[in-house]
């Protein structure tokens, strides 16, 4: 039985597509041969993930559950990457690449290993060339085919999950004063400055707890107190930096505050920032917001779906 907690995870505890990548191999080498939804099954049972996060959904109309949709994700990287065969379609066996790789780096496979391998790589460069040639050549009615509606939904999915990874990264990088800066931008930007607030970031030092202000009116009738932390993964913020926060936030005659990180929070630390009125952001719900509020990143590409509207003709 694999210890779910051990393997890459988001900060709610689901493992991340790629955490999933050593517990396939894993299963997979203990039989010849699998059937698609036997090896998801097993892998699932492996990991035994708590009823929250079994049982958790996207927010799409179709509510698939993350943890099959992440090990599938996994599973069709494998198999490009020639580390899972595919004998035919739905059935799956581990190759002798994926018993080797499995052999030197057990669990702690990444999606950087997986996709430097040669058959990876020149799967990606088939697929650009293909790009190339559809934007230069019309694509005759032989090469087409057809994605289901949910398919390219579980696909953006899937690129969500990549880009908000990645911006995770990207934030425990940056220069921690530079961060203050973002996160305050960020706050601005869902609307808590108002329309003719202000805000800003406090000196670098003795800034009494405080890391920003925001003035949701230009009177200062309505202030937010901020604090940030650019804390690594595994830097939990506990409940001691909730108590000095609500602390600071008392010197300021403050009845209210935001404490954001970059990691997550401990159960403790939710209870007492929950008695103190204290928002907590973790680093999953960080990088939502980012995304969400469009802070940090930028739309390289949009779609829209469209659909009859059956009032119009009624």
């Amino acid at each position: 039985m694999i210890d779910y907690k051990t393997l890459k995870h988001s900060d709610n505890g689901m493992p991340t597509w790629d955490g999933f990548l050593g517990p396939i191999l894993k299963v997979a080498e203990t039989e010849k041969i699998w059937k698609r939804q036997d090896l998801i099954n097993n892998v699932l049972e492996e990991v035994n993930l708590p009823d929250n996060l079994a049982k958790m959904t996207y927010s799409s109309k179709w509510h698939d559950l993350v943890a099959i949709n992440r090990v599938n994700w996994a599973l069709s990287d494998l198999k490009i990457a020639g580390l899972l065969d595919a004998p035919k379609r739905g059935v799956y066996q581990i190759s002798d690449l994926g018993r080797t790789i499995l052999k030197e780096h057990g669990l702690s496979i990444t999606r950087e290993l997986v996709h430097s391998q040669s058959a990876y790589i020149e799967h990606q460069k088939k697929l650009k060339d293909k790009s190339n040639e559809a934007e230069t050549n019309a694509v005759s009615e032989e090469q087409t085919f057809e994605l289901t509606e949910k398919q390219v939904s579980n696909w953006f999915d899937k690129q969500k999950s990549d880009l908000t990874e990645q911006l995770l990264l990207k934030l425990r990088s940056t220069d921690p004063y530079e961060f203050e800066h973002m996160m305050i931008k960020l706050l601005s930007e869902m609307g808590y400055k108002g329309t003719d607030g202000q805000s800003l970031v406090t000196q670098k030092s003795n800034d009494g707890g405080i890391d920003g202000i925001i003035n949701k009116d230009p009177l200062g009738m309505e202030t937010i107190y901020v604090q940030v932390k650019r804390y690594a993964e595994g830097n939990v913020v506990g409940s001691p930096e909730i108590d000095g926060f609500a602390g600071a936030l008392r010197r300021q005659h403050a009845d209210r505050g935001v404490f954001i990180t970059t990691s997550s929070f401990t159960s403790g630390a939710k209870v007492a920032a929950k008695q103190l009125n204290i928002a907590l952001v973790d680093g999953e719900m960080l990088t939502n917001l980012m995304v969400q509020y469009k802070v940090g990143v930028q739309i390289h590409q949009s779609y829209e779906l469209y659909d009859i509207d059956d009032e119009f003709f009624e």
